[in-house]
């Protein structure tokens, strides 16, 4: 269970990448949103959680501008609602209401056919934490050195290669518009972890390129958020950045 009040310490950085020729993720901290960017260096934010507060990736699907529409549109909604969201049905109302939105928004312009976007992230509030995913963006636990995956991934698993790397796929099952077919349904649960949490938010950039246990040891051998964020994102450019990289590491206290 969480404890009422007291306020997270938000690192964020978001870049587009070494090869992409735009950012097509966005985040949300609070009312805070930062789409289209191209970060070199982490912000740092302290937000309290006198009111519900919501921190999340979306990582956009579907082509430049159409992505970028998506995962925008996504973080916008999700900092209007996040102050009024209490419990996980109506964390995973909120998605549903962006798939909604993203999709007409995309019947009503073909050139946005199948634009639609992940997300993964934290709602934090009085009545404690909760986790919540559409897609292949992940929200992981930090349990002192160890990173404990939360999220669920909408991708099929594939075994690892020979030299022990995952293997990856663009290929997801579901995502928050887009033009898989079936109803979408978020994963949302509560993080019955107590407080003070750490959470380490990412789209796929990151978690695709760089192992869990190169991820593990970055932040423990940090002397900060900022420089542990800073080097994840390094990591993820020096195994090739071929996606957009954004990163999320905020701690609850």
């Amino acid at each position: 269970m969480g404890v009422a009040g007291g306020e997270v310490i938000v690192t964020a950085l978001t870049h587009r990448g070494a090869i992409r020729p735009a950012n097509e993720d966005s985040v949300v901290m609070g009312a805070l949103t930062v789409a289209s960017a191209n970060m070199t260096s982490p912000v740092r934010c302290v937000l309290p959680v006198s009111e519900p507060v919501i921190l999340a990736v979306a990582d956009g699907i579907g082509g430049q501008a159409a992505g970028e529409i998506a995962s925008e549109h996504a973080v916008h909604r999700m900092a209007e609602m996040g102050p009024r969201l209490n419990t996980n049905e109506e964390v995973a109302q909120l998605l549903t209401h962006i798939d909604e939105e993203i999709k007409d928004h995309a019947s009503q312009h073909p050139e946005f056919s199948g634009m639609g976007t992940t997300v993964a992230g934290v709602l934090l509030n009085n009545d404690g934490n909760f986790w919540f995913n559409v897609g292949d963006s992940r929200t992981y636990r930090l349990e002192g050195r160890r990173l404990r995956q939360l999220s669920e991934d909408d991708s099929p698993a594939l075994p690892p290669s020979e030299d022990g790397r995952p293997v990856t796929t663009n290929f997801i099952t579901q995502s928050l518009g887009g033009s898989s077919g079936g109803t979408m349904v978020p994963h949302v649960g509560r993080d019955e972890a107590a407080d003070p949490s750490a959470w380490l938010m990412c789209s796929d950039g990151l978690s695709d390129l760089v192992l869990l246990e190169e991820m593990e040891r970055i932040i423990a051998e940090a002397g900060s958020d900022e420089a542990a964020v800073h080097a994840l994102w390094q990591a993820a450019m020096g195994a090739g950045g071929k996606d957009n990289i954004s990163i999320l590491l905020a701690r609850r206290r």
